[in-house]
């Protein structure tokens, strides 16, 4: 059985994170759903392998970017690539540890497209134009 990629998806929206997490599925991921930054923490800690880091700017426990650096401090998930969201209007500088910024509302498509740039870039077309609501490091 070949490799599913899993994506941890910390996103406090309950129908937002349901939404993203059967969208994610579909396209062939492995997703671990968390609705919070300690649930998404424990997530490193219990799955073998994590390929990708979908993670909510804000959450009811911690920010993004102090998840962020929680993360990348330990030195096997300090390469861990995350895709940070978010529905304010911020100025992120380097999108704070993250390799992109998506900004909220964005659609399912955009999310996969980032997915799969970040877990099987050798599969992708050359020629596919980032979207305007995407802004990758």
């Amino acid at each position: 059985m070949p490799h599913r990629p899993v994506v941890v998806l910390a996103e406090d929206d309950a129908l937002l994170c349901e939404t993203l997490a059967e969208a994610i599925e579909l396209e062939g991921y492995r997703v671990v759903p968390c609705t919070n930054g300690f649930a998404a923490l424990k997530a490193f800690f219990t799955e073998p392998r994590v390929d990708v880091l979908v993670l909510d700017w804000v959450l009811p426990d911690i920010l993004g970017r102090d998840l962020i650096r929680l993360l990348h401090a330990q030195r096997e998930l300090a390469e861990l690539p995350v895709v940070l969201t978010t529905g304010l209007d911020l100025e992120l500088p380097s999108f704070e540890g993250a390799v992109c910024l998506l900004r909220k509302p964005f659609a399912p498509d955009e999310l996969s497209r980032l997915l799969r740039r970040l877990t099987h870039p050798s599969r992708l077309p050359t020629n596919t134009p980032p979207s305007s609501d995407i802004r990758v490091a």
